[in-house]
């Protein structure tokens, strides 16, 4: 198992500035578990140790949570988003996974 970022962010999430992560369907992740991060095929020698895993509607994301995510603005996430997956739509249940970046090379 590991989980999966667009290159984009992995210096936001080694800089402990990306703590969460949202995604649409629930993850075969373990809350306490220690996995690697993914960038395409390549797993990078980065690891994370995941906190909380819970599900949330879109539409009920805070400025606070668009923050964790590493964005400015909760309207940035949106764009985001959208330019992900197409669309927004704020009924939309998604799993978001809190995390903790460990580190690189991290050794259990």
């Amino acid at each position: 198992m590991s989980l999966a970022f667009k290159r984009r962010y992995i210096s936001l999430i080694r800089s402990g500035v990306k703590i969460e992560t949202r995604r649409l369907r629930r993850p075969r992740l373990r809350v306490g578990g220690i996995y690697p991060i993914r960038v395409g095929g390549e797993l990078l020698p980065d690891r994370v140790r995941v906190l909380k895993i819970y599900p949330q509607r879109l539409g009920e994301m805070t400025e606070e949570e668009a923050r964790r995510e590493g964005f400015k603005t909760l309207e940035e996430f949106r764009r985001a988003w959208v330019n992900i997956y197409n669309h927004w739509d704020a009924d939309l249940r998604v799993w978001v996974i809190e995390f903790r970046h460990l580190g690189e090379r991290f050794k259990e």
